[in-house]
């Protein structure tokens, strides 16, 4: 759950995961001349992406507050 909600898998990532998650986004620019994946660009443009796209944030949150508010109901 916590890789979930954070950008360290980015880092832990290879080269391959790391362009095929750049495809998935549709990143591009991030090869140099010789081919060869700048992993830096990519993940500097991952954690953007995540940054700007929070519905992974509220989603949880809302599971939590779904929870709370079903335990509330419960225990009353």
């Amino acid at each position: 759950m916590k890789n979930f909600l954070t950008v360290d898998k980015y880092y832990k990532m290879s080269d391959a995961e790391l362009k095929n998650e750049a495809a998935r986004w549709n990143i591009k620019g991030y090869e140099d001349r010789s081919g060869r994946a700048n992993r830096s660009i990519i993940i500097d443009q991952l954690i953007t992406k995540d940054r700007a796209n929070n519905s992974r944030y509220a989603i949880f949150l809302s599971l939590i507050a779904l929870l709370v508010s079903i335990l509330i109901l419960i225990f009353k």
